[in-house]
């Protein structure tokens, strides 16, 4: 979309996105460690299989909590140039 060579491009893109990514990921996978291994294991004795619907709404908690550890990571990288506005 911006006339890059593929090489620049690839970089382009692992910069825009490698941060967020990974703020979302730290935010999904640390909210599914706390309520699995610190709420349900603790409380109830039991993991939630990923074929339970109690998973999926775990998910679910997990998939905000790493919108909100992503979102400020995106505006940073949009106000610094790095990613382009939607």
């Amino acid at each position: 979309m911006r006339d890059l060579s593929p090489g620049r491009g690839l970089l382009a893109a692992l910069k825009a996105d490698a941060l967020s990514l990974t703020a979302w990921h730290v935010g999904m996978y640390g909210m599914m460690a706390l309520l699995v291994f610190g709420v349900f294991q603790p409380l109830l004795g039991v993991r939630p299989e990923a074929s339970s619907p109690v998973f999926w709404c775990v998910m679910q908690l997990a998939m905000l909590a790493g919108f909100a550890t992503a979102y400020p990571m995106a505006w940073w990288l949009v106000r610094r140039g790095v990613k382009e506005r939607m």
